[in-house]
């Protein structure tokens, strides 16, 4: 079985990407630009769910983990995800607070990198997400169960109830799931790969300093 994997491993190719122009020299100082920029044309490009990223965090044994979830907001300071506190990535980011995320847009062949420590959203920033979320996830975030084991599925429908209710009554708070919250990735190190098709691949690093930041062109 592992020799037939690796057999069709070795015959798949990597997509040819439709690779836009990127001159590295012209980037703007600020990276958080680059990336808004970078998002709005995966976006029109057709990337499906361009906002979606790999988080990648250390628990606090020092073991690294993974997973794929939806960027909540980003700013000039910070790329802001959810997690309740009680789940495994909440308790991660709480307890070993730095993180990764990779952002991958094969159409366009870029990806962006982000790396940095983690801080707890404010109650303000909190609530006004959560106000965003739709009727099931906020009824999601009130039962608080997420990555616990499940032995009963229609109990968990029990407990979520009928989302749509919740558009019914008034909508509850952030403060009626005092678990949920934001989590800000305070990027320190931000990195932008734009492939080409001649396989003259372009990476561009940012790094934080007190004040601004400082690029460099990196080996692809």
């Amino acid at each position: 079985m592992r020799s037939e994997l690796s057999e069709f491993l070795a015959g798949l190719s990597w997509p040819r990407p439709q690779s836009p122009e990127f001159d590295p020299e012209h980037a703007p100082a600020d990276p958080v630009v680059l990336f808004g920029t970078w998002l709005r044309e995966a976006v029109a490009a057709g990337v499906p769910a361009a906002h979606v990223m790999t988080l990648a965090t250390v628990d606090a044994a020092g073991r690294p983990d993974a997973r794929v979830t939806v960027l909540e907001d980003v700013d000039e300071h910070a790329f802001w995800v959810a997690a309740s506190e009680s789940s495994p990535k909440g308790k991660q980011l709480g307890r070993v607070p730095v993180a990764a995320l990779v952002f991958h847009w094969p159409q366009l062949g870029r990806q962006v990198r982000v790396r940095g420590t983690v801080r707890p959203a404010d109650a303000a920033r909190t609530e006004a997400a959560f106000e965003r979320l739709s009727a099931h996830a906020r009824a999601e975030a009130l039962v608080d169960r997420q990555s616990r084991p499940l032995h009963d599925e229609a109990w968990l429908s029990n407990a979520l109830g009928d989302p749509t209710e919740l558009l019914e009554l008034e909508v509850p708070g952030a403060a009626s799931a005092p678990a949920w919250r934001l989590w800000g990735v305070d990027a320190g190190r931000m990195e932008f790969f734009q492939a080409s098709t001649s396989e003259h691949h372009q990476r561009l690093r940012y790094s934080r300093t007190e004040q601004t930041w400082t690029t460099e062109l990196l080996r692809p």
